[in-house]
């Protein structure tokens, strides 16, 4: 069984916009709150602000992987949305791994 899920609703979203606590990194931004299951779930927004839709894709898997190298450190029961920036376009997936966690840091949520 995977210990992270996917949010996919809107008023999820909506939720952590406004009721979550939030980080900024170089490349990402980072929604958290916690949730009452005892597992992750993980949202990946990407605006048309970073660029046609290839790059858009790219800045996806890019937070994914980074998502995924970094779940063992992270503590469960937490939702989490991760936003693209403009600067992750020319980012390589150590970089934005190392933003990731800079912000994870500063929420606290690593263990």
């Amino acid at each position: 069984m995977k210990s992270s899920e996917t949010l996919k609703l809107n008023k999820d979203f909506k939720r952590l916009y406004y009721k979550g606590s939030c980080a900024v990194a170089h490349s990402v931004v980072l929604y958290v709150q916690k949730n009452r299951s005892g597992r992750n779930r993980i949202g990946l927004t990407c605006g048309k602000s970073i660029g046609k839709a290839f790059r858009r894709n790219r800045a996806k898997r890019l937070m994914r992987e980074s998502y995924r190298i970094l779940s063992p450190e992270i503590k469960k029961g937490y939702d989490i949305v991760i936003i693209a920036r403009s600067a992750i376009v020319d980012k390589k997936c150590g970089d934005v791994l190392k933003d990731l966690r800079f912000a994870m840091r500063k929420l606290d949520i690593l263990l």
